[in-house]
Order: structure tokens, then C-alpha cells, then sequence
């Protein structure tokens, strides 16, 4: 039988492994608590409390704040990377967020310049920050913003993921991820509109930042290969649920020298590199795959995508990651439903390999129990040579 890594990487390079492979994609504390049996801490009370609010107002900006909450993303990390081996899953999107601070106790900001809402689980847990806007306005402020964090990050990335490689590595292939994306960190500093505007007419400025972030990930991918990290998931949404946000020629322009650089460094240091983006990515597949991705997720099947259509496309070129619906399959469905999803879903791009089961994304509806089933359905219907 096939270790985990053999696996994972016969997919990815397109060939069949002895099962299809799956990948964890579990980010919420809810889920990961229950997962390792541990008791919830409920922080995001304290947040909602009028009066402990107010205190936390009154601390949020203090100069212990960024490093308690480091530190609470490193315990984070930790945790939800032995939550997925403890699920049995083949691999694991591992992601390090040591980039929101604090203003108060309804909004945040990150060292990249985005403003955040704090929002929570409904069961008591801080959630992902929504995005509110930027506070990059243009040249002047990129010039002046404070960099030095982020230039730290390639060496918080190296301890925290060197300790994750050594504790959990020979169990589970771990892809490490620098939370978003050029494409992403670009426009969301600014707002879109704001960003499109300064395509057209500051393009130079565009440029740099672009520079700025393509250097910066490279750097962390160099710190994960020194930690032993085997593969990364570069994380940039590039569509709507109705196609590309950017005409592809435009994304092209403005990213594919940057994509192809840093596909280029993972693959010098051995690694493997997916893409993930939301939304419908047909029109961005064959671009995908020219600038040297491994794989692609997460082929959302409420954004329309479906997994055979994609598989003649890019099948030969690209291996296919995800489809396995969070809107009810992994939320509410019975089990023969989710066995239904995951045979469907291996016929429609396990033949030949090049495929692995995982969810599209994470949300705190989601259910534990589902996931068990969904990794239930892959040993019964993913060993090769399929069946189905």
C-alpha cells in the first residue's frame, strides 16, 4: 500500500496511485476542537460582551497584541494540522495567518493593508476577518506603508512550519500556504475599483507592489522548503461564480511573469504547487496550467464548474483538487448522499489519476461527521483500478 506522499504526489503529477487521495481543508476552531476532542475556547464571547469589549478596545492597540495573536495562529496551525491526521486524511492545506492586528473589537487591519471585520463561528469562536477595504490609496502611501513586518514573514513561517514538518510530516503531506495571493493582496489593499483605475492610469505603481508581493512569496517558499514542506497551494481568487474577475489577457499582463516565477521556485526546491481560486475557472485553466501549476483547486460545482468538463480540458495538464459541495454535501446531507457525491465525483476525474477528494473551502456549517463520511466513500470507491 501507498504511503501518503506517494499518493498525493502520483496525482499531481497525473499517474495513478494505488487509492485517490484526499486533502484537508478544516480551518475552523469548531471543527478542529471536536476533531481533537478538546474543550472550545469560546474567545469570541469576550468580543461580543459590551463590557469586556470595552476593555478590549482599550487593549487591542497595545504592543503585546500582535504577538499574542501570533502566537494564537501558530497554536492554530498546530492544531488544525493534527486534526487532519487524526481524520486520516492523505494531505492537509496547512495556512500560517501572522498578519491581522487588532484595532478594537469589531475591526481589524493586516500588515498588508487591508481593513477586516471581526466576525465569529456562532459557537463562540473568533471566524475568518471579513474584508471591509483597503488603506492603500495610491504610490505615496505604498512608499510610506511599514514593511518590515512582512519581511519577517519568511522566517515566522520557517520555525512555525519546521515544527509541523517534524511533529506530523511522515503522516501526512503538508502544503504550506502564505494565505492569499499577489493578485488578491494587490487589488484588496486599494478596493477594486480604486486598483482598476490605477491599472489603466499608474501601471508602474501596480507593477511594483506586484513586484514587491511575487519577491516576498518567493522568499517563503524558499523558508518552507528549508522546513522540509513538500508542497504549497498558492491561494489567489481569480473568478467570480460567472468567470474570470480580469480579462484573461489582463491577468496574463499583470501575473503570469509572477506565477511563473514562483512556480518556477517551488518546483527548483522540489516541491509541488497548486493553485486555489474560486469561482467558475474555465477560461483560466489552459492559463493555469502554461505557468507551471501542478494542480488547481477548488472547481466549485456552485460556481458551475464541473469536474468532467474540466478534466478534458486540463486533465492531461493539471491535476483536478476539490469539487465536494459546502453548501450541503459536507453540510447537511445524509450519507448516501455524500457517498453518491464522492463516486460521482471520482468517475468524473479519477480515471487515469490526476484527481483528489477534498472539499472547495471552509466554513463553520460545515459538519465533521460528513467529512468522515466523505473519506468512508473514498476508501470504498477510490482504489485503482476503479469499478465504477
Amino acid at each position: 500500500m501507498a504511503t501518503a506522499h506517494e499518493r498525493v504526489i502520483a496525482a499531481l503529477e497525473g499517474r495513478e496511485p494505488d487509492r485517490v487521495p484526499t486533502m484537508d481543508m478544516m480551518v475552523e476552531y469548531a471543527n478542529i476542537y471536536e476533531v481533537l476532542g478538546k474543550k472550545p475556547l469560546p474567545l469570541g464571547r469576550l468580543f461580543e460582551n459590551r463590557y469586556t469589549a470595552r476593555a478590549l478596545d482599550f487593549l487591542a492597540p497595545g504592543p503585546l497584541a500582535p504577538f499574542t495573536m501570533e502566537k494564537s495562529m501558530e497554536i492554530f496551525t498546530y492544531d488544525r494540522t493534527a486534526a487532519a491526521v487524526e481524520m486520516g486524511y492523505d494531505s492537509a492545506w496547512v495556512t500560517y495567518t501572522a498578519v491581522w492586528r487588532f484595532d478594537d473589537s469589531k475591526n481589524m487591519h493586516d500588515i498588508n493593508g487591508r481593513r477586516l471585520q471581526v466576525t465569529f463561528d456562532g459557537k463562540g469562536n473568533l471566524g475568518t476577518p471579513m474584508y471591509t477595504g483597503g488603506l492603500i490609496t495610491g504610490p505615496d502611501d505604498w512608499r510610506a506603508w511599514p514593511k518590515k513586518d512582512l519581511l519577517r514573514l519568511p522566517e515566522k513561517n520557517n520555525r512555525l512550519y519546521s515544527r509541523v514538518q517534524k511533529d506530523f510530516g511522515d503522516r501526512i503531506f503538508i502544503f504550506g500556504s502564505f494565505v492569499d495571493g499577489i493578485f488578491g493582496y494587490t487589488w484588496e489593499c486599494m478596493g477594486f475599483e480604486r486598483f482598476v483605475v490605477a491599472v489603466r492610469k499608474e501601471r508602474e505603481f501596480v507593477d511594483r507592489m506586484i513586484t514587491f508581493y511575487t519577491d516576498l512569496y518567493c522568499m517563503i517558499i524558499e523558508a518552507m522548503a528549508d522546513a522540509g514542506i513538500p508542497g504549497v497551494i498558492y491561494g489567489d481568487d481569480l473568478a467570480y461564480r460567472s468567470g474570470p474577475l480580469l480579462n484573461p489577457r489582463l491577468f496574463e499582463s499583470l501575473c503570469g511573469e509572477s506565477f511563473r516565477r514562483i512556480t518556477d521556485t517551488a518546483h527548483r526546491l522540489g516541491m509541488k504547487i497548486v493553485i486555489h481560486s474560486c469561482g467558475n475557472v474555465y477560461k483560466l485553466l489552459d492559463w493555469l496550467a502554461d505557468c507551471g501549476f501542478d494542480g488547481v483547486h477548488a472547481l466549485e460545482p456552485t460556481a458551475g464548474v464541473e469536474l468532467a468538463k474540466a478534466k478534458e480540458m486540463v486533465g492531461d495538464r493539471l491535476c483536478l483538487l476539490g469539487n465536494m459541495d459546502i453548501t450541503h454535501i459536507l453540510v447537511d446531507a445524509s450519507r448516501e448522499e455524500v457517498f453518491d457525491a464522492v463516486r460521482q465525483s471520482i468517475e468524473a476525474a479519477g480515471r487515469g489519476g490526476g484527481y483528489i477528494v477534498a472539499p472547495t473551502n471552509s466554513h463553520h456549517g460545515m459538519s465533521v461527521q460528513r467529512l468522515r463520511w466523505m473519506l468512508e466513500a473514498v476508501e470504498e470507491f477510490g482504489y485503482y483500478p476503479l469499478s465504477l
